[in-house]
């Protein structure tokens, strides 16, 4: 670990819910706001919630049920500890402070990611601004790490000193708040985002910037709780971890100490995480080897490309069918559009909850994200002989898959299909290949079928270039008109919300 590195980690406060009220002219620290599509019932889960409401109590990924509930609460206290009914409410968090009679309120505004990917734009080009794009590594529409490490002596300031002066910028232009970590590596710089300012006064500005070294990291974070705080320990980790004993990242990192007669030690950690307990005890001793630098020059050795739906409710076997296809036919015109092909794709198919008891199933199950037992999802996968971007070859082995490893007397929530092994078009084409032929079959590579392959390829460019020009719904199947068919719908998302 390059100890003179100066690393510095952005999160853009409630990013979604801000910028929702700067462009309704409300102040986020103010109003109380939570960004949910109501029309997907109030089970759907709430994409932000404004730091106003926060305040209360509500968290911050909740569902829209969730809140309606916290709330509700809230207000019904408040009555009883008034002894009297509350006939007026206020959204504005300053409001209710000041007048004890006034009930809890909110806004639900619908998400609009395109929005939302204008104002992240206009912040990345604040950024740079400041430092070069080779020294960005965006993490998400609302997170980026930058090391600053060659900018102190030029701009001749300290790192705390940059860093208040990029916030304030973003706060003065864009109206949105955020909170910073620095580290002298990326992880330390993460978890003093993420822990440390989090929970620090903002200052004067309303600025909130969070410092870690080593030592300080072990001092003050060896013993929190809880551990799921911590970047890339996520629940499932924290349960595993919980069994064996280790319940802080102090006490993984004095697990690692351990001799082999000791109860505790190293080779505990690796026969219960395997590779990846190297990477949870470089952290708990607040060390991290990679640098922005890597991230920038990782090529992945084994490329995918996919996508998931959590479908608005449970579906019978023949309805996910449809979306099954719907699906397929999206991934080939995603590699089309990307010039890519593939020689595998993956699809798992998730149950829903209610299998269990309108479906009599007895079968094996599982634990779910929710702490829930459900039925154990499907999952399998369908090869090609040749690398391969055709509709007319992927579908139909898609939907025969769908077949084989779906239970058709459950309900289905979840489907995830995933081309894997994908390379360039251009980069397949220099591959060899050899098959078994026999009398009575075509080979791979045979004119007729090269032909049929083309003038399917040109069929689905075709598709592709009138659906960019003119937008998804500019040609599509009648089957997409079926009442649970998604796939319009969806043309219309970005990342599964509205555009």
């Amino acid at each position: 670990m390059n100890s003179n590195k100066i690393y510095l980690a952005i999160d853009l406060k409630s990013f979604y819910a801000s910028t929702e009220c700067i462009a309704l002219g409300l102040d986020p620290l103010n109003t109380n706001l939570v960004v949910a599509d109501e029309s997907r019932t109030n089970k759907t889960i709430c994409l932000a919630v404004s730091p106003a409401l926060k305040s209360f109590g509500v968290p911050s990924r909740p569902r829209l049920f969730e809140v309606e509930q916290k709330i509700k609460s809230l207000n019904l206290a408040k009555q009883k500890q008034l002894h009297t009914r509350l006939p007026r409410s206020s959204i504005y968090k300053n409001e209710l402070f000041k007048n004890k009679f006034l009930k809890v309120d909110y806004l639900v505004v619908p998400p609009r990611m395109h929005f939302y990917l204008e104002m992240s734009t206009k912040i990345y080009q604040i950024y740079l601004r400041f430092v070069s794009q080779d020294d960005i590594h965006v993490y998400s529409i609302d997170e980026v790490f930058i090391d600053l490490t060659s900018y102190l002596k030029t701009y001749g300031v300290n790192a705390h000193t940059l860093t208040k002066k990029i916030l304030t910028t973003i706060m003065q232009e864009t109206g949105i708040t955020a909170t910073a970590g620095i580290g002298e590596n990326l992880y330390l710089a993460k978890v003093a985002m993420d822990i440390v300012a989090k929970k620090i006064k903002a200052d004067k500005d309303g600025v909130r910037i969070a410092h870690l070294t080593v030592a300080s990291y072990r001092k003050y974070l060896w013993a929190h709780e809880p551990i799921t705080d911590f970047w890339r320990v996520g629940r499932g980790y924290a349960k595993r971890l919980a069994k064996l004993g280790l319940n802080t990242m102090g006490d993984i990192a004095a697990c690692s100490l351990g001799t082999l007669s000791d109860k505790y030690n190293e080779e505990l950690l690796y026969k219960n995480f395997g590779v990846n307990a190297e990477l949870l005890i470089d952290h708990a001793w607040g060390k991290e080897t990679t640098t922005l630098t890597d991230i920038k020059n990782y090529r992945p050795k084994h490329n995918s490309l996919g996508s998931g739906q959590v479908l608005m409710h449970p579906y019978t076997f023949m309805e996910a069918k449809l979306i099954v296809r719907e699906m397929s036919e999206a991934l080939v015109l995603e590699l089309l559009r990307k010039k890519l092909v593939t020689n595998q794709i993956m699809l798992t198919i998730s149950y829903d909850i209610k299998s269990l008891t309108f479906c009599s199933y007895t079968g094996p199950t599982t634990i779910d994200f929710y702490g829930r037992e459900v039925p154990k999802h499907g999952h399998g996968t369908t090869n090609f002989k040749k690398m391969t971007a055709s509709d007319d070859l992927i579908t139909p082995s898609v939907l025969k898959l769908y077949a084989q490893i779906t239970n058709p007397r459950l309900l289905i929530r979840k489907i995830t299909i995933t081309a894997s092994n994908i390379m360039s078009k251009k980069a397949a084409a220099t591959l060899q290949y050899s098959e078994q032929l026999d009398l009575f079959s075509k080979p791979n590579d045979s004119p007729q079928l090269n032909q049929d392959v083309d003038r399917e390829e040109r069929k689905q460019q075709v598709i592709l270039a009138l659906k960019e020009r003119y937008g998804q719904r500019a040609i599509f199947k009648a089957s997409d008109l079926k009442k649970e068919a998604t796939a319009l719908q969806r043309g219309n998302q970005i990342g599964g919300h509205k555009a």
